[in-house]
């Protein structure tokens, strides 16, 4: 799955003239010896920029991307008929990620969605693979964010000066218009806080 996801990213990347870099999981510093190249630390909080979906007719072999938002648009789904859980709700300029580093690695930090301390959900970092998961302690379906599933996420460099970063969520598996698709979304954050 990743792998497919990895071709589909690359496919779609080669559609914008930026230069985009692979922002990997800063796992552990002690296995880097203590040096550590310059990069943008996926451990902090983020505002939601923009976002655009991409989906592809599996039947016709059609690419298309939309945009989310627009001048009389500021609030959409990354889920193409409408969200389900509110993580999958997006707001121009309002939407925050927040990730704290897990303590060990693989292991399980926290993901806050729009500054929601009070329920967070799970981040589970491995040395190749981000996901936001369910929360480890939430034990009954009430307590479940994201309907007892996971998102995996990529992030690459949009602008290193400025933090931006392109992450990538939400791959999934949909009857659009009578056909088999698959899309995912690209969500174009800023860093705002540092931790």
């Amino acid at each position: 799955m990743k792998k497919l996801l990895f071709i589909i990213s690359i496919a779609f990347l080669g559609l914008t003239s930026c230069k985009k870099e692979v922002i990997e999981p800063n796992v552990n510093e002690v296995e880097e010896a203590g040096v550590l190249e310059e990069e943008i630390r996926i451990y902090g909080k983020w505002v939601l920029l923009d976002a655009t979906m991409y989906i592809e007719n599996l039947e016709t072999h059609e690419k298309t991307q939309f945009n989310h938002f627009d001048a009389n648009k500021t609030v959409s789904s990354i889920r193409y008929s409408g969200s389900m859980y509110d993580f999958e709700t997006i707001e121009q300029n309002v939407t925050t990620w927040s990730f704290y580093q897990p303590e060990y690695v693989p292991g399980y930090g926290e993901f806050v969605l729009n500054n929601d301390t009070i329920n967070p959900m799970g981040f589970y970092v491995t040395k190749t693979e981000w996901n936001i998961v369910e929360h480890p302690l939430a034990s009954t379906a009430s307590q479940m964010q994201l309907g007892g599933s996971s998102r995996n996420i990529e992030a690459y460099v949009y602008d290193y000066g400025q933090e931006i970063v392109d992450f990538y969520v939400q791959v999934a598996y949909e009857n659009i218009n009578g056909y088999n698709c698959k899309y995912f979304t690209e969500l174009r954050m800023q860093k705002v806080e540092a931790w």
